[in-house]
C-alpha cells in the first residue's frame, strides 16, 4: 500500500513466483487484486500461471490464465504454459491454451513444437488439432513432416495427417521402421501408400530390409505389391540372394517363380548362384546351376567349386563341364592354376572330359599350364601336366620356359622337378639369360645351389653321421657367467632403445588390430592378421617403428565362408558334428580326398610404399585341438585351422595350423621374452644365411623354440626373464635346438611342433635332395659354433639395430592393405563398426573420386557430394581439402582452388603418431594412399609436375595400384599457383621430411627449391630410401634420383646456387 507504482511492480515480479512456489495462491491472488496498475495486475497472474504450471497446479494456472486481459502478456503466458504442459503431456490443457494464443505468428510456431511432442506420445488426434490451428501453409507443412518423423522415431505410427502429404509420411515412417525391425509396422506403411510408383519404391526398400533380416513372409507380401514388373524382378533377385546366402531354398524358389519377366531368369540364376557360392550352400548351386562363363566372370563361384574339390563333391562341375569344349576346359585349368586353387585344377585333369591334346593350349600372354603351375611352385601339378605330355620346351612371348619362370619366382623344388623331367636350364630367354644367370641377377641363392652347387656349397666342417641316431649328450661349454651378465645388460639397452619393448610392442599390435579392422570391412571376408606385424614382434629387425623390414611381409588368414572341417580326436562334438566324415590327423596333417598344394599363401610381392603381402586361404575347424598343449601357454584360444600345406613327400593333406592362438601367446610376452625372440629370429634369418651361408631355419623354428623356452621356464616367472640373463637365455635356447637337431635320423627334421609333439617341423627345402640334404649337418655345425661363442652374432646386431631417431611410429594403413577393387558403400554398420564404415567410406569415395576426375564426363555435383563424405571423416581433412582444389582445377575454377590452397598453407599433417596417437587415432593422419589401377593416371588439367606426383605401379598385376600422397600434391600446387601471392615455405617442408618421408616428397621439395644444401638434403634421403629398401624400387624411382642428381649437379656449378 506504501509503494510507488514503479517500486509496486518491481516487488510483485519478485514476490509472485516466491509465492507461485511455496503455494501461497491466496497471497498471489492479494497481490493481483491490490495492485492498481492493469499491466502490473496482468504481469502478476501471468508470473503466477507460469510458476503455476511448472509445479503442476494446472487448475490455478488455467484460472490466472483466462483472467490476463493484456493479449499480448497472454499470447506470451499461453506459449510458455503450452510448452510446460506438452512437456509433463497435460494434453487437455494444451488443446484449452492453444485456442487462447490470438497472434498467429506465436500460435503458429508453438503448435509446431508442441505437435512434435504429442507425436511422439502417440496423441494422433490432438496433432490433427494442432495442425489445423496453424495459419501458415508452409509451417502446416513442416508441423506435418516433423510430427509424423518424430512419431516414427518414437515408433508411433500415425494415421495420416495432410491427405496430400500421405504418401511421404508413411515412406519416411516405414524406413524408421524398418531400421528398428518393426516388421508390422513396415507392412502397414507400405500398403498405406497411395502413389503407385512411390509405393513400388518403398517396397522395393522394405524388401532389402526384410530379405537381411529372413523375413521371408513379409518379403512375398512386399514382392507381390508391386506393380511394376521391372521392379518387382530386382527385388525378387535381391532377396533370393540373401535366401540363398543363409539355406532357404524354398524362398528361392518361390521367388523364382515369382519372376514376372522371363527374360530375369538368367539374371536370378546368376546372382543367386554367385551370393550360394560365396556361402558354399551347394544344395542352392546344383538347384541354380552353374554356367561356364561365370567360372570366368565371378571369382566366388571358382573359390566354390574349388573348395568343393578338396571334398570330392564335383557334381555341380561336372554339370558345367558338360556344356564345356576342351579348349574351354583347358582354359579354365589354366585360370584355376593362376588363382592356386590346386585341388580344382587336379580335379579337371583328372576329368575324362580333359584332353590331352590341349594341355599346352597358351594363353593371350603365351604363358601354358605347365608355365602357370611354374610361377606358383605348385609341383605337385607341375607332375601331373608332365605325366599328361605337357612340353618343358613351350615359351612364352618372352621366351621364357617353365623353367625359366620358375627360377624368376625362386621356386627351387619346382625348379628341380622340371629340370629332373628334361627341362634345359641353359635355354636363353628373351633377354638372352639362362637360368644361372637370372637367378645370379635376382639373388636366388638357394636355387644357384640346385643349378650350379660347386659354386655356392660352403664345405661342411663336421658332418653328422644320419644313417644312425646320434649321440643324445652334447659337446660342453663353459661359459663365464658374470661377462654373460655384463652383455646381457648392454644387448638388452640396446634392444630397448631401438624400441623392442612391450610398450612399443603393444602399439604396433594396436596398429595391425586397426588395419584387421579396415581389412574386413573392405574385403568383407572373415580376414585376420598372422605373423610378425599383427604379433608386434621384430617384425623388422632394426627397429620397431611401424615399418615392415624388406625382407618381411604382412601375413592375412582368410577363412573360407561356409566350410568347416572335423578333425578325429579334435571334432567339437557339437550338433552339426553328427554323421559327418572325420579327418584323420597323421603328424599334424589331415588326410583329406585332393590335394590343395604345398603353398599356404599366394604372395604379392612389395612394390613401392606397399610391402609384400602373404595371403593364407584356410578351412575352420569345429573345435581346438591338442587343447593340452595350448594350455601351457594361454588359457583362452579359439578354435583351429587347416591350411593347404604337406609334408614334403605327401600330397592328399592339410596342415592344422596354430597361428591365431601363436598370436596370443606372442601379444602377451614380456620385454625380455620380445627379446629372445628377436634375437633367435635374427640368428636363423640373418646370421645363418647371410653371414655365415648356411640357410634353413626359417621364422616358425625360432617362435617354436621360443614357445618351448616359454613351457620350461613359465611365462609368468618372473626370476627367469631378467635383462641380466639373456645372453644365458640365448645359449640355453640354441642348446635346445641342438638337442631337438640330435633326437631325430630324418636329413629333413629339425625339431618337433610345439603344440604337436608328434608332428616335426621340417627345415627349409627340406625333400628335394642333392645338396640340400646337407642342410641339416650344416646348421648342426654352425649352431654348434655360436653356442660356444655368440661374440659373433652380438657384433652383427651391434651393426643392424639401431637406436630410435623419435618414439612416433610410421603408420600409413590405406598403404599396406590388400588392394581391393572400389568397395561399394557399408550396407551394415552393426556388424563392420563405426570405424570400419569410416574407413571404408574413406577409401571408397577417394578411389570414386579419382575415377570420376579422370572421366571425360565428370560431374560437377557427383565430385561435391564424395567431397562432402570425405569431409565428415576427421583422419583425412587435409587429404579432402588437397581433393578439392584439385576438383576445382578441373572446372575451371582457379581462385577457388587457390583460396583452399592457402587455407592448406595453414595446415600440416605429421608423418608419425606418438604412442598415445597411436592409441586414440585422433589426428589428421590418412593423407598416403594405395588405390587399385590398372592403368595409368590421367589428370591433364593439373600442372606437369604434379601430375608426376600421381605414382601408377603397373608392372605387377596382381598388386597394380596408384600411389597418391596428398601433401607433395598440396605442396606442388601451392607452388604453382600461389607463387604470385607468397613465398614457397620450403622450411616448413624441409622440417616436415625429417621423418619418414617418401621419394615424391623429396623430389617435390627437390623440384621447387634452388637451394643447394634442400637438394643434396633430399640426394640423400633417397639413397638412404633406396638402400635401406624401404620402397621396393622399379625404374619409374631410379629415374626420380637420377634427376635429383643431376640438379644438384648443376646448382654444385652455379655460384649463386652455392650462396644459398
Amino acid at each position: 500500500q506504501f509503494l510507488t507504482e514503479r517500486q509496486e511492480i518491481s516487488a510483485a515480479s519478485k514476490i509472485a513466483p516466491d509465492a507461485a512456489r511455496n503455494e501461497q495462491w491466496d497471497l498471489v491472488r492479494f497481490l493481483v487484486q491490490e495492485a492498481a496498475n492493469p499491466t502490473v495486475k496482468d504481469q502478476l497472474r501471468a508470473a503466477g500461471s507460469e510458476s503455476a504450471s511448472k509445479f503442476a497446479q494446472w487448475d490455478v494456472a488455467e484460472s490466472l490464465l483466462r483472467e490476463i486481459a493484456n493479449q499480448d502478456i497472454r499470447d506470451e503466458c499461453c506459449s510458455k504454459v503450452l510448452k510446460t504442459a506438452a512437456a509433463k503431456h497435460q494434453w487437455d490443457l494444451v488443446r484449452l491454451v492453444a485456442q487462447l494464443i490470438q497472434c498467429e505468428r506465436k500460435r503458429d510456431r508453438s503448435c509446431v513444437e508442441t505437435a512434435k511432442s504429442a507425436a511422439k506420445d502417440g496423441q494422433q488426434e490432438l496433432v490433427r488439432f494442432l495442425v489445423q490451428q496453424i495459419g501458415d501453409q508452409s509451417l502446416k507443412d513442416r508441423c506435418c513432416m516433423e510430427a509424423s518423423e518424430a512419431a516414427s522415431n518414437a515408433r508411433r505410427w500415425p494415421l495420416l495427417l495432410i491427405e496430400s502429404l500421405k504418401d511421404q509420411f508413411c515412406i519416411e515412417a516405414a524406413k524408421s521402421a524398418a531400421k528398428e525391425r518393426l516388421w508390422r509396422a513396415v507392412e502397414f506403411l507400405v500398403m498405406t501408400v497411395v502413389d503407385e510408383r512411390s509405393r513400388d519404391q518403398c517396397c522395393k526398400d522394405a524388401v532389402k530390409s526384410a530379405a537381411s533380416e529372413c523375413k521371408w513372409e513379409l518379403v512375398g507380401s512386399l514382392v507381390s505389391a508391386i506393380s511394376d514388373p521391372n521392379i518387382s524382378d530386382q527385388c525378387c533377385i535381391e532377396a533370393a540372394k540373401c535366401s540363398a546366402s543363409v539355406g532357404k531354398q524354398e524362398i528361392v524358389e518361390f521367388l523364382f517363380h515369382a519372376l514376372k519377366n522371363p527374360d530375369s531368369q538368367i539374371a536370378f540364376r546368376r546372382e543367386c548362384a554367385v551370393a550360394a557360392c560365396c556361402r558354399l550352400r551347394e544344395e542352392f548351386v546344383a538347384f541354380l546351376g552353374v554356367e561356364p562363363d561365370w567360372l570366368f566372370e565371378f571369382s566366388h563361384v571358382l573359390s566354390f567349386t574349388a573348395s568343393m574339390a578338396i571334398e570330392g563333391r564335383n557334381s555341380v562341375l561336372k554339370s558345367t563341364l558338360s556344356k564345356m569344349n576342351p579348349d574351354r576346359i583347358t582354359q579354365l585349368l589354366c585360370l584355376s592354376i593362376s588363382h592356386c586353387h590346386v585341388s580344382l585344377a587336379l580335379t579337371l585333369m583328372d576329368d575324362e572330359r580333359f584332353s590331352k591334346e590341349h594341355v599346352d593350349v597358351p594363353d593371350s600372354s603365351g604363358a601354358t599350364a605347365l608355365m602357370l603351375a611354374a610361377d606358383s611352385g605348385h609341383h605337385e601339378l607341375i607332375d601331373k601336366l608332365l605325366d599328361l605330355g605337357a612340353s618343358v620346351r613351350a615359351q612364352d612371348h618372352q621366351g621364357r620356359t617353365a623353367l625359366t619362370r620358375a627360377c624368376e619366382a625362386g621356386h627351387i623344388r619346382t625348379a628341380k622337378l622340371l629340370k629332373d623331367r628334361g627341362a634345359n636350364a641353359d635355354h636363353r630367354d628373351g633377354q638372352g639369360l639362362t637360368c644361372t644367370q637370372l637367378a645370379e641377377r635376382l639373388g636366388h641363392s638357394q636355387l644357384l645351389r640346385l643349378l650350379c652347387p660347386e659354386k655356392v656349397s660352403p664345405p661342411i666342417k663336421k658332418p653328422v653321421a644320419l644313417s644312425r641316431k646320434p649321440s643324445s649328450s652334447l659337446p660342453s661349454f663353459k661359459d663365464d657367467v658374470q661377462q654373460d651378465e655384463q652383455l646381457s645388460e648392454e644387448l638388452h639397452q640396446l634392444l630397448s632403445k631401438a624400441g623392442f619393448t612391450s610398450e612399443r610392442a603393444e602399439c604396433q599390435q594396436r596398429m595391425a588390430c586397426l588395419l584387421e579392422g579396415v581389412a574386413k570391412t573392405l574385403t568383407e571376408y572373415s580376414r585376420k592378421m598372422t605373423g610378425s606385424y599383427a604379433e608386434g614382434w621384430a617384425n623388422s629387425l632394426m627397429q620397431v617403428n611401424g615399418r615392415t623390414a624388406a625382407d618381411s611381409d604382412i601375413d592375412w588368414t582368410v577363412l573360407v565362408r561356409g566350410q568347416t572341417f572335423h578333425l578325429e580326436d579334435g571334432c567339437g562334438k557339437f550338433r552339426e558334428c553328427n554323421n559327418v566324415e572325420k579327418l584323420k590327423v597323421a603328424e599334424g596333417h589331415a588326410q583329406v580326398t585332393v590335394g590343395s598344394g604345398s603353398q599356404p599363401a599366394v604372395t604379392v610381392g612389395a612394390s613401392g610404399v606397399r610391402p609384400a603381402l602373404d595371403t593364407c586361404h584356410a578351412i575352420e575347424c569345429c573345435s581346438s585341438f591338442c587343447e593340452d598343449r595350448i594350455e601351457k601357454l594361454i588359457k583362452n584360444y579359439g578354435w583351429v585351422h587347416l591350411v593347404r600345406a604337406t609334408r614334403p613327400s605327401s600330397t592328399n593333406e592339410l596342415r592344422v595350423s596354430f597361428s591365431f592362438q601363436e598370436r596370443e601367446i606372442m601379444r602377451q610376452l614380456n620385454t625380455i621374452q620380445g627379446q629372445l625372440f628377436t634375437i633367435i629370429k635374427f640368428i636363423f634369418k640373418r646370421h645363418l644365411p647371410l653371414n655365415l651361408s648356411t640357410p634353413g631355419l626359417k621364422s616358425y623354428h625360432a617362435k617354436t623354440l621360443l614357445f618351448f623356452m616359454l613351457e620350461k621356464h613359465g611365462m609368468e616367472n618372473g626370476e627367469a626373464w631378467k635383462p641380466q640373463k639373456l645372453i644365458s637365455l640365448i645359449k640355453e635356447s640354441l642348446s635346445m635346438l641342438l638337442s631337438f637337431i640330435d633326437k631325430s635320423n630324418s636329413a629333413d627334421v629339425c625339431m618337433p611342433h610345439f603344440f604337436m609333439p608328434g608332428a616335426p617341423l621340417y627345415f627349409k627345402n627340406a625333400g628335394i635332395g642333392g645338396d640340400f640334404d646337407n642342410t641339416k649337418a650344416r646348421i648342426r655345425s654352425r649352431l654348434s659354433e655360436l653356442r660356444g661363442d655368440i661374440s659373433g652374432v652380438l657384433k652383427q646386431l651391434k651393426v643392424l639395430v639401431r637406436p630410435l631417431e623419435s618414439e612416433n611410429f610410421y603408420f600409413h594403413p590405406f598403404t599396406l592393405l590388400p588392394l581391393t577393387a572400389s568397395p561399394a558403400e557399408t550396407r551394415d554398420k552393426k556388424r563392420n563398426g563405426l570405424a570400419g564404415a569410416a574407413f571404408k567410406a574413406c577409401a571408397s569415395v577417394l578411389h570414386q573420386c579419382l575415377d570420376e576426375l579422370q572421366s571425360e564426363s565428370s560431374d560437377r555435383d557427383t565430385l561435391t557430394g564424395q567431397l562432402g563424405q570425405l569431409d565428415q571423416l576427421p583422419s583425412c581433412k587435409y587429404a579432402a581439402m588437397c581433393l578439392a582444389a584439385i576438383v576445382s582445377l578441373r572446372f575451371g575454377e582457379t581462385a577457388e582452388s587457390e583460396r583452399i590452397l592457402m587455407e592448406l598453407q595453414k595446415r600440416r599433417v605429421k608423418s608419425g603418431l606418438s604412442p598415445r596417437e597411436v592409441q586414440t587415432l585422433d589426428t589428421d593422419w590418412a593423407w598416403r594412399f594405395c588405390l587399385p589401377c590398372h592403368n595409368p593416371p590421367h589428370f591433364p588439367f593439373l600442372p606437369g609436375f604434379t601430375q608426376s606426383l600421381f605414382t601408377a605401379r603397373l608392372s605387377q598385376p596382381s598388386s597394380s595400384h596408384l600411389y597418391v600422397n596428398f601433401r607433395c600434391l598440396s605442396w606442388s600446387l601451392q607452388a604453382e599457383l600461389l607463387h604470385d601471392r607468397s613465398p614457397i615455405v620450403f622450411g616448413e617442408w624441409l622440417e616436415d621430411l625429417q621423418e619418414d618421408p617418401d621419394l615424391e616428397e623429396l623430389l617435390t621439395l627437390a623440384h621447387y627449391s634452388d637451394c643447394r644444401e634442400h637438394v643434396m638434403f633430399c640426394l640423400e634421403q633417397m639413397e638412404i630410401i633406396r638402400d635401406e629398401r624401404r620402397v621396393a624400387m622399379d625404374t619409374q624411382d631410379h629415374e626420380k634420383i637420377r634427376c635429383v642428381t643431376e640438379k644438384l649437379q648443376r646448382l654444385s656449378k652455379s655460384p649463386q646456387a652455392r650462396r644459398s
